[in-house]
């Protein structure tokens, strides 16, 4: 990644790649500081003193709504893309910023090695489903898969075998769990899920999938598979020139 020039991170969080003055960066997510904190305050994992502002609140809307055409040299997604409501859309708006040659660098989570890991695999019909939808939020089936699936898990049990999709225990009790989603569907605000889940072959192939299917004018030039002991991927995808 050239991190010369002007550039997006998504959901920073508590940990920011890019630190400001040191990167022309613009930081982004679908809720302000504030929120933020507010959301994760009783997170033990989350500092939620190191949050910054965020410059971009799209609210789920897409990048390409507050940015203009080919304005971005990069963009740096760890841990955003099983987020977004529309996976396929998010791509396309990010790619309509980006300029010619400008990379896309992400992390995803391996459904196998985290808290997805009882969770079916997204297929190229669901991320078209939420694409022709213009989905701007989760869709309630996803936020029922969601919590319904989500079980407890460290990457290194799933390994190792300890933990499996069988015998991962459930974050949501079974006795709670159809309460705990009535209240989600009541609530009148964002929800956030992952929407998307993959192993990391699954989502190359969906990714390559995707660009001859919508020929949106990108390529894959680095993959590095989830690595033992750990949770995640790395794609980096570079806009054509």
């Amino acid at each position: 990644m050239n991190l010369d020039g002007k550039g997006i991170e998504y959901g920073p969080l508590h940990a920011a790649l890019l630190r400001k003055p040191h990167y022309d960066v613009c930081y982004v997510d679908y809720a302000d500081r504030a929120s933020l904190a507010k959301h994760y305050a009783n997170d033990p994992n989350v500092d939620v003193s190191l949050i910054p502002e965020i410059d971009i609140v799209t609210g789920g809307k897409l990048i390409s709504e507050f940015l203009p055409k080919e304005s971005v040299d990069y963009i740096v997604a760890s841990h955003v893309m099983e987020h977004v409501p529309d996976l396929l859309g998010w791509l396309e708006s990010n790619l309509y910023v980006l300029k010619p040659g400008g990379r896309i660098a992400i992390a995803f989570p391996d459904k196998r090695y985290c808290f997805d890991l009882r969770r079916k695999s997204s297929m190229i019909s669901d991320l078209v489903a939420a694409y022709i939808e213009k989905r701007t939020k989760p869709s309630f089936q996803q936020i029922c898969d969601h919590f319904w699936n989500v079980s407890k898990a460290n990457p290194v049990d799933c390994w190792n075998g300890a933990t499996t999709p069988k015998n991962a225990e459930y974050m949501v009790e079974r006795n709670r769990i159809v309460a705990v989603l009535s209240d989600e569907k009541m609530r009148n605000e964002y929800i956030d899920a992952h929407c998307w889940v993959f192993e990391d072959e699954e989502f190359i192939e969906c990714t390559n999938s995707i660009d001859d299917i919508f020929k949106m004018g990108f390529r894959v030039v680095d993959f590095q598979k989830t690595q033992r002991n750990t949770l995640e991927f790395y794609v980096s995808l570079e806009k054509c020139r």
